[in-house]
């Protein structure tokens, strides 16, 4: 009885400490999801930096004058927001303000001189 209990208590208090971390870091991920909020993907070589757009969307519309900041990341965004809204482009006009737009509507992307 003894040996069974040397044996299984050692199984028993590693499964217990397993168990202590992956709820800690579970909890963690929740403290950090809900403090941080949704986060913007970036993506470099997709547009130069500072360059502005304009992005012709699929109803005839275009934004113009834009620059493209990057896509809401979808991990960052899970509970937070709906799940349409998780994976849409970001583009920041000059006055500072930005435009979400979902990424499956964008029909081209232009980028036109600083002139």
């Amino acid at each position: 009885m003894n040996t069974f209990n040397e044996t299984f208590g050692f199984i028993f208090a590693l499964c217990a400490g397993v168990m202590i971390l992956a709820v800690f870091f579970t909890a963690l991920g929740y403290l950090k999801r809900g403090v941080r909020g949704p986060g913007v993907l970036k993506m470099k070589g997709f547009v130069r930096e500072g360059k502005r757009i304009n992005v012709h969307l699929a109803g005839g519309r275009t934004l113009e004058n834009f620059q493209f900041v990057g896509f809401t990341e979808q991990n960052s965004a899970k509970g937070v927001i709906p799940y349409q809204l998780a994976s849409m482009a970001v583009f920041e006009c000059e006055t500072g303000s930005r435009a979400m737009v979902r990424a499956d509507s964008i029909r081209m992307i232009e980028e036109i001189d600083a002139t």
